[in-house]
């Protein structure tokens, strides 16, 4: 819990407003420092930062992971590459999804990398030619069925696309369908093919400067596969994969803060919220924060199970669900207390049970638990270095600058 006075609240403008995600540049910065140790010197570190970063904020996380000594930066769309060149990124970047033939003009000229999938690439580039250097990774599709190329084309597509002049053959990469700790088997197989694949090309006059197949996951466990350069995405953002705890000490750069704008006696037999759902037993101190699901707040993947285990937990969530008990991680803390919800979870609304919690009144915050691919993206972020404020966007997507809104010593 904190205060409008104290840490993460103070000095912040009312474009804010009264719930915010803060993000600590410094963590995303050590987190990269951190994975570095564990690979070869020789082996690059390619920054995934699809996804606004993973909800983080693509340009900001993308400095961070540049200056802590990412060689590369990841993304799917050309929109995504195409904001970090105007966001001031020098770094080379990948676009893992395949291009139109009219967006191949746009990659030439922000500098993008692109990704090449399908024969039908070559087609396009032969009849258009390439009016300057054309960067260029292979997609190997290894098992994961969903881009790439098959064994038998890359050959004839390569011996094509080396005859173009302007193109640079760069890369080669593929993708893991697992992760080691459940797929094991399956990923040695694909590694096999693609090295495999690797081979060929070089027997036949291609070798390829950087070849990189590992995610997060496969970086903590399986070193004989880092190759030239490990794509990481998850442990960036201080997150483990499957079965990757204990195997790096990683920091946390998310956090999101909710002010409780509202707190009121509810009488013994009323109910609270939409359906009904809760009715106090005896007098409830109810508070309320004005965050919901268009938040994203409390939404997550519908996981299809895969056995009768996975099976028999989804269903027992759904039980304690129905009897209001949440199980997991505690959604809501106030300072080393977890908060408890009740009542429905509203579009953008929460009610908590403030009754044994005496010390939280109205302008305190609280710690929401957002998942970070579900936050809305026009949720405010505060972006920190060195405990510090140095830029807010604000939800129209607008960056505010420090010194704009802050005066000497505040923040």
């Amino acid at each position: 819990m904190q205060s409008m006075n104290e840490g993460g609240a103070r000095g912040l403008p009312a474009v804010v407003g009264p719930r915010w995600i803060e993000i600590d540049l410094d963590a995303v910065a050590e987190n990269v420092a951190r994975i570095k140790k564990l690979i070869d010197p020789q082996t690059k570190l390619m920054a995934v930062v699809k996804a606004d970063a993973y909800g983080c904020g693509l340009v900001g996380v993308s400095h961070a992971a540049v200056e802590a000594g990412a060689h590369m930066l990841g993304v799917t769309t050309i929109n995504e590459g195409m904001e970090l060149r105007e966001g001031g990124i020098e770094a080379p970047i990948l676009l893992f999804a395949p291009l139109a033939p009219w967006e191949i003009s746009l990659a030439l000229e922000y500098g993008l990398t692109i990704t090449a999938d399908s024969p039908s690439l070559l087609r396009v580039l032969e009849e258009e030619g390439v009016p300057g250097t054309l960067r260029m990774h292979l997609k190997l599709d290894t098992g994961m069925n969903r881009l790439g190329f098959k064994d038998r084309d890359i050959l004839p597509f390569v011996e094509g696309i080396t005859s173009i002049p302007g193109v640079e053959l760069e890369g080669i990469y593929s993708h893991f369908a697992t992760n080691p700790s459940v797929g094991r088997s399956f990923m040695g197989k694909q590694f096999q093919s693609f090295m495999d694949v690797v081979s060929l090309l070089e027997k036949n006059g291609h070798p390829i400067p950087i070849r990189h197949i590992c995610s997060s996951s496969a970086v903590l466990d399986s070193p004989q596969m880092h190759l030239d350069m490990v794509r990481v995405g998850t442990l960036i953002y201080g997150q483990y994969p499957f079965g990757g705890e204990g195997k790096i000490k990683l920091k946390d750069p998310w956090k999101v803060r909710a002010r409780v704008i509202h707190i009121k006696e509810v009488p013994a037999g009323e109910s609270i919220g939409y359906g009904r759902d809760f009715k106090a037993k005896t007098t409830t101190r109810m508070g309320l924060i004005p965050v919901g699901f268009a938040d994203g707040f409390g939404v997550g993947p519908e996981m299809k199970p895969k056995n009768i285990t996975d099976l028999i937990k989804m269903l027992a969530k759904k039980v304690l669900a129905f009897f209001g008990i949440r199980a997991g991680a505690p959604l809501i803390r106030a300072g080393e207390k977890t908060v408890k919800i009740i009542g429905r979870i509203g579009m953008q609304f929460t009610a908590l049970d403030l009754t044994h919690m005496k010390e939280v009144g109205v302008g305190d915050t609280v710690l929401v638990a957002l998942r970070r691919t579900n936050a809305n993206g026009k949720l405010p972020r505060v972006y920190y270095r060195n405990k510090k404020i140095i830029k807010i966007r604000t939800p129209s997507g607008h960056m505010l600058k420090e010194r704009e809104y802050f005066k000497e010593g505040e923040g």
